[in-house]
């Protein structure tokens, strides 16, 4: 019985594997190239036979092909939405491998137009000079890290620069109550202080119009970016629009609730007929109200850029951005221990604000960038760099609620201003790409000199505006003249501090094989704090003091430039300056330190349209400094130790021409492990255990061409407000939908935020933005 069995799976076996063979053999590949009119590969476009259902899209390298096609005679079509279509009448013969080439009437920067444009093109690109400060791939780079891409932004509809970070794993984003922009990223603040690599002042927000991509660079990175412009967490570098060789521009106006109103326009042009001189241009206007009772913020970019090319050595760019603010900043509540337990106790109604309508800020900043490349030879490079940053603040009325009960608050507020905060950094960079014997090296070596000077006018002392018995209750908005009253009789402190830091670093890739390579990077730090004066009285805060910070990256390609496992050693730094004991001791400290180990997995697979990143990190500070009760008095010492350990999944995924999808989730513990007793084993503040973001667009290419979908959303844990863990930041979770159509000529969006009208707050207690609807027309040309 057995042997008849096997006889018979024998005998369906070898007819099922005859009958196979027969198929195949009446069947036969159609394959080619496809390229733009000036030959560059022209990916994305899609090749089908008409009239039946088979078809497949060029790839990177310009190639496609259709297996296992039945002989016969077919027209072929090459088409992309936006692009003349073209087709060939061909006859394929049995067991025939057929090639059919294609030559695009467009060039490559017109494809890339239309690739844009119909949302063809996956936003997976994740290359970029500034994560290591040399060329390197991601499936290269020992380091985790995301990139949001301005296609992106425009997909979300994004008019608040803060919302675009959401899309980064485990990223968090937040306004601070003086109005700039934070990222609570790995259990640490970061602020957004970084532009295109180069450090620039944060005490303002970010329009989103020049930024060409957002780089949320993970983990402390103090060996390539020093400490004044990365925490512990690591940092977010704004990667501006440049100039490019071709006419192009667009012109964008949006309206939305609460008053919103917003244009900008975007044009890029040659300037002289050899295309060798580029400008660009960048510019906005935003005004929107408040979904609270009262409150506004207005603000103008500008931003002008310029390209030069001197030969086919010297590459020039500048480039400048302009940006004004008049706001009314967000409170900043003080809560009694145990007066509540969750910030959702609070018994004011979400839409009424402690502030007024002209208790405001008048805010500006000032960005002006030189950089200079020069191709020394085949192999080495320079990049001299030089940034300017001002930011100015004419005026800042930041009001600080007191509660004293449940339903009581005293409002104070602090009057700042005039404030100015200046740096200068000027980096030198050399990067060389070489073999010693069959080994490739990428180096990096470099120097860097920034200078700090801060000045600043304020009220040490807050001023005490009003008392209001019952928060549960109207109560009258602030008013300007009430409190320029109460100022009028105030003394003002003035504040002036100046920092120098040196620094020199270097950097090695050394690929041990054409898949394994490992990187070893160090850093030397010389920092140089001169004395705090204030009110012409210095301080005696002046020191200086050294630091190392070594990195340390191995990665191996499991599946050559599409797999890849990776592991780092990184390093960040913060400065402590020397402190005067209650015995009349001096004590000097040092560094602040933190230290993280870090594994995980990259991939780039399906001719790039997946990539994803799981991680785990484990992050280790040590040096913190903290009060100790010694004899009676409070001595401050040094033997404080923090950890912050989690994992972080990050997908990109283009799975089918227009469909796109960005997904994210991040796990974070971030504890103190010495300090105060009563924080021992604590979480820090401000900072959620879990996160999770979503994002899927999908724009139809045949059915309703060129209408779009868009739906997502993130989630944030709960954290807590306070470094004892008494007062809890609720948990929530908010979703947002997009409907756009969009052709290469102009393009309609809808856009709805927060459809379930979530009452959240951020880590600095502010009320966040309830529903909002908004919509959006853009001309292109």
């Amino acid at each position: 019985m057995n042997s008849l069995l096997c006889g018979k799976k024998f005998y369906f076996s070898f007819l099922f594997l005859f009958f196979s063979l027969h198929v195949l053999a009446q069947t036969g590949t159609i394959k080619g190239t496809v390229s733009t009119s000036d030959g560059k590969p022209a990916e994305f476009v899609t090749i089908t036979l008409k009239g039946t259902t088979r078809g497949t899209s060029v790839n990177a390298k310009g190639i496609y092909q259709l297996s296992h096609i039945p002989a016969g005679t077919y027209t072929l079509v090459a088409q992309l939405i936006g692009l003349s279509s073209q087709s060939k009448t061909i006859t394929l013969a049995a067991g025939e491998t057929l090639v059919a080439d294609f030559i695009l009437t467009e060039n490559n920067e017109q494809l890339q137009e239309v690739i844009v444009s119909s949302n063809a093109g996956k936003r997976i690109n994740k290359k970029s000079e500034y994560v290591a400060r040399m060329p390197l791939s991601n499936l290269e780079n020992p380091q985790a890290y995301s990139s949001i891409s301005k296609e992106l932004m425009q997909d979300q509809l994004v008019v608040d620069y803060r919302n675009a970070l959401y899309n980064s794993a485990g990223a968090i984003p937040a306004m601070s109550p003086a109005g700039s922009a934070y990222v609570y990223l790995r259990g640490f603040t970061v602020s957004t202080s970084v532009r295109n690599g180069m450090a620039q002042q944060a005490w303002t927000a970010v329009d989103p119009v020049n930024i060409e991509r957002a780089e949320v660079i993970k983990g402390p990175s103090g060996t390539l970016f020093g400490s004044t412009i990365t925490s512990f967490g690591g940092l977010v570098n704004q990667v501006t629009k440049k100039p490019f060789d071709t006419f192009k521009g667009e012109v964008s106006t949006v309206l939305g609730s609460y008053d919103l109103s917003r244009i900008t326009a975007d044009i890029n042009t040659p300037l002289n007929q050899d295309k060798t001189v580029l400008m660009r241009l960048n510019t906005a206007y935003h005004n929107e109200g408040s979904f609270q009772n009262v409150g506004h913020n207005r603000t103008f970019t500008f931003a002008p850029s310029l390209a030069y090319q001197v030969d086919e050595r010297l590459n020039l760019l500048f480039d400048a951005e302009i940006y004004n603010q008049n706001k009314t900043q967000n409170p900043y509540p003080t809560f009694p221990a145990g007066l509540f337990t969750s910030l959702s106790q609070i018994p004011l109604n979400y839409k009424t604000s402690f502030g007024g309508e002209n208790i405001d800020a008048q805010l500006s900043a000032r960005n002006l960038h030189a950089q200079a490349d020069y191709k020394i030879s085949s192999s080495w490079k320079s990049t001299t760099q030089v940034a300017y940053s001002n930011n100015h603040v004419e005026r800042s009325l930041q009001v600080y609620p007191l509660f004293t009960a449940v339903n009581k608050v005293t409002r104070r507020v602090t009057d700042f201003g005039p404030r100015d905060f200046n740096s200068i950094e000027l980096q030198q960079n050399f990067n060389g790409d070489f073999k010693i014997g069959q080994f490739r090296n990428r180096l990096l070596a470099g120097i860097d000199v920034y200078t700090y000077h801060g000045r600043q006018s304020y009220t040490p002392v807050q001023l005490v505006y009003d008392q209001i018995d019952d928060i549960s209750k109207p109560f009258p908005v602030m008013s300007l003249q009430k409190l320029d009253a109460i100022a009028g009789t105030a003394n003002y402190a003035i504040v002036d501090a100046r920092q120098d830091i040196y620094s020199a670093y270097a950097s090695d890739v050394f690929n041990i094989t054409d898949r394994l390579n490992a990187m070893a990077s160090l850093r030397v730090d010389r920092f140089n704090n001169k004395p705090t004066y204030t009110n012409g009285v210095a301080g005696s805060n002046n020191y200086n003091q050294t630091a190392f910070s070594p990195k340390f990256g191995l990665v191996y390609q499991l599946v050559k430039d599409q797999l890849s496992l990776f592991s780092n050693y990184m390093n960040g730094f913060q400065n402590v300056g020397p402190v005067s004991q209650p015995d009349g001791t001096v004590s000097v400290f040092k560094p602040r330190q933190a230290n993280q180990l870090e594994g995980g997995l990259k991939a780039e697979v399906f001719d790039h349209r997946l990539s994803a990143t799981v991680s785990y990190y484990d992050i280790k500070v040590s040096n913190a400094t903290y009060t100790r009760v010694i004899n009676n008095q409070n001595f401050t010492v040094q033997d404080g130790t923090q950890r912050s350990k989690g994992y972080e999944i990050e997908v990109l995924a283009n799975p089918v021409s227009g469909l796109n999808i960005v997904a994210g989730y991040g796990h974070n513990e971030n504890k103190i492990t010495q300090s105060t007793a009563a924080l021992v084993g604590k979480l820090a503040p401000s900072a959620p255990q879990n996160v999770a973001n979503f994002w899927l667009s999908y724009k139809f290419n045949q059915f309703i061409k060129n209408v779009g979908v868009g739906v997502g959303g993130n989630y944030v844990d709960r954290s807590w407000f306070d470094a004892s863990n008494t007062l809890e930041i609720p948990s929530y979770t908010i979703f947002n939908a997009t409907i756009f159509y969009d052709t290469p000529k102009w393009r309609l969006g809808l856009k709805g935020n927060n459809l379930g009208n979530k009452r959240y707050w951020d880590g600095w207690a502010s009320y966040q933005m309830l529903r909002q609807y908004l919509a959006s027309v853009t001309f292109k040309f």
